[in-house]
Formats: structure tokens, sequence, C-alpha cells
């Protein structure tokens, strides 16, 4: 049997799985930023969490199991910006104290901003997803500042209190580290270790960063990005991310991913004022391919899509590929899709007209997981949007769809 300490530390490892996974359905970015550390319980942190801004957060689950879940959220995402922010390597011989003092205020600012998107708002009176501990550092006068102007303010007044020192003992995965005469600059959330990045720590942070930025666009845009911070400090250029990886992520999320929805929420965290997404059964993974060979489209635009299309049969149940311009010219079930997509002998060439194609799918019962439409939108489409996911991969000149995620090629 267990004594009263693992269980709390079982229990709030519980809560941070939760949370975890509530971060990365509400905001994909965060989300997935969050699960690339790993979550290690420190009984002999003197402070809620720590971080390594590459590798760990500690968190001391004696001082968490006060929180409730909404500001336990809040350290959480609070010591995910620290990475992303990477305020470690961002000092530059300012004085540790005030630095600290000034990122905390910038993130702290940052991570009060974020809300409960969609439809979820909608079930609760507060629209901001978390809420701060007591004691932390917070002022709205440094709203949308970075650290660099906040320190620069802080250093024209006098601190009225001294730097306390603190002992840190983490665990690491082959003993404990011992970090002595650290400054604890009163956070009230954490205790900032003195660590810095070296150049391949950097480049691998860098590499998350771009990841999660893939994450953001390829679901849907979902939830808060703070692209702004981001290019304020300078830390981060949005990158020219290949229109082939983004098919890919985005292909793969739908049709692999587990089938987890806020529509049902998992009903054993509402006691913790918690909003989990809950599994809602399976489905089986069909894709529906929409080709556009009408004029507009050449047949490299065809051929490239083509190539990409043939590398995602091997990830769903059930492929389908419409071949369409002002009419359904071909439709093509899996087992004669790869011999098509290698001779490339679609038939068309006349006008545009998506309504026939949604049509067919809806009088065929195909139910797609995903459906994706090469096409430049030059267009008629049907006014009510289907109930599956629409992915148009277009041409650079290409119009505007009605509905739908747009991946210029």
């Amino acid at each position: 049997m267990m004594d009263s300490t693992q269980k709390i530390v079982s229990a709030e490892a519980d809560r941070m799985a939760a949370l975890q996974m509530q971060m990365l359905e509400m905001h994909p970015f965060w989300g997935y930023l969050l699960l690339q550390v790993k979550l290690v319980p420190a009984l002999r942190l003197p402070a809620y969490a720590a971080t390594d801004c590459i590798r760990h957060i500690w968190y001391n689950p004696l001082l968490t199991q006060d929180l409730s879940a909404k500001k336990l959220g809040f350290v959480l995402a609070h010591e995910v910006c620290h990475q992303l922010l990477e305020t470690a390597s961002r000092r530059y011989g300012r004085e540790q104290y005030k630095w600290n003092m000034a990122t905390d205020y910038a993130i702290n600012a940052l991570v009060s901003d974020i809300t409960i998107p969609g439809e979820a708002s909608s079930k609760w009176t507060d629209y901001h997803l978390y809420q701060m501990p007591d004691g932390v550092l917070f002022d709205p006068v440094y709203h949308d500042w970075i650290a660099e102007a906040i320190y620069e303010d802080l250093c024209l007044w006098k601190m009225k209190n001294a730097p306390r020192k603190v002992e840190v003992t983490l665990p690491r995965q082959n003993g404990e580290v011992r970090l002595s005469d650290i400054s604890d600059h009163g956070g009230g959330i954490d205790i900032h270790l003195p660590l810095e990045l070296d150049d391949t720590q950097r480049e691998i942070l860098q590499q998350r960063i771009a990841a999660a930025v893939e994450v953001y666009h390829t679901s849907d845009e979902r939830g808060d990005f703070p692209g702004g911070m981001l290019r304020h400090t300078g830390i981060f250029d949005p990158p020219k991310i290949p229109w082939q990886r983004i098919l890919h992520r985005y292909a793969d999320t739908i049709l692999n991913g587990d089938d987890y929805s806020l529509a049902r929420p998992n009903k054993r965290y509402w006691s913790q004022d918690l909003v989990v997404p809950g599994h809602y059964g399976e489905s089986i993974a069909n894709l529906v391919v929409a080709l556009d060979t009408s004029g507009s489209m050449t047949e490299e635009d065809i051929r490239e899509v083509a190539k990409e299309i043939r590398g995602m049969v091997a990830n769903a149940q059930s492929v389908t590929l419409i071949v369409a311009d002002c009419e359904i010219r071909q439709v093509v079930p899996l087992d004669e899709l790869e011999e098509l997509l290698r001779s490339g002998a679609f038939r068309g060439g006349g006008g545009t007209n998506h309504i026939c194609v949604f049509d067919y799918i809806a009088r065929h019962r195909l139910n797609p997981r995903l459906f994706i439409g090469l096409t430049d939108l030059y267009s008629t489409f049907p006014e009510k949007k289907p109930p599956y996911p629409v992915l148009w991969l277009v041409t650079k000149y290409h119009a505007d769809p009605p509905w739908g995620k747009v991946i210029e090629l």
C-alpha cells in the first residue's frame, strides 16, 4: 500500500498528464512544446517548478498539490515559456536577479492571456484557461513588453529586498544534482537555474520551436500562438516550410491521430475544473482525394501532388481518388490507384465545378476522415461545409475557398 507521499506524487503525475492533454488539444503550439520535456517530481525543490529549458521540467508535488488545476496549468505554461523564449541564453551579462524578475513579468503577462478556445469557452464564465497562483510577478503595465525592456525599467527602481539565496537539489537519471547559492527572485512560481544552453542545445530548441509552428498550422491554427512575442524578441523567424511536410503532418494527424474531442470531455476531470478531451470511439480512416483536371491545371501540378498522394496510401485504410472538372470523369478505388498515379492518365480539360464531387461523396456515403482537393479554387462549391476536414492543395495563383484549410504548392 502506498504511503501518503507516494499517493501525492501519483496524483500529481495524473494531473500533469491531464493538463498536457488539455494543452495539446486546446493550444497545439504550446502543447507540443510541453510534450518535448520530461516532467519530473522533485520533492526537495523549494518552489513549484524549475526547468533546464531543454529536457526537463521539475515540480514539487508536495507544493503543487495545493494548487487548483487552473493554477497548476499556469505553472506548466510558465515553464514552457522559459524554453520558448530562451530566457537563460538572452541574459548577456545582465544582473541575474533583475533579469529573472524581468523574464517572469513578461512570461506571466503572456500566460495570463491564454484563453479557452472555440466552443469550449461558451461553457465557462471565465474565458482564461489558466489562473495565476498567489505571489507571482505581474504588472499590467508590462503587458506586451519584452524582458529586455522590462529589465531596463527595473534598473530605474531601487529593489526593496536583497535577493535570497537558496540551494536546489534535483533528481537526474544518474542520481541527483545539487546547485547552491542560487539567487531566488521571489517570483512565486519557480527557481531560475543558472544553466545556459550550448550551441547544439540551442539548435535543438530552434528546431523544436519550428516543429511547434508546423503543428499549429497543421491543426487549423487552433488556439493561441505567440507570433508577436517571437518576432519582438528576434529569437525566431517563421520558417518557409515545404508544402509536402505540411501536407503529410496534417494528413498524418487526422488519419493516424487518436480519436479525442472536446465535444465529449472526459468526465473524470470535471471535479478538478479541468476540460480534457474524451475518447469518442474508433472510425475507419477513409481518405478521399479530388483531382481537378480542368484546363487551368498544369500536368506538372497534377504529377507533383499525385506523387505525394501515393505516399499517403499506406496511412489510410481506404482511399478513393475522384478525377473531375465540371463533372466526374473517373472514380478510382484503392486497388487501381497505384497504377493510375504511375501512368498519370487523368481525364478532363473542361471547366470546374466541385458541387458534383461533394454530391458524389454524400450519395455514395464515403464518409471520409479527410478530404484533399487539388485545385486552383476557380470553381463552384456547395453552400454548406461538409462534416469532415477539408484540405485544399492550391497552385500559386488561386482563388479563396468558402471553407477548408489551404496549403499553397
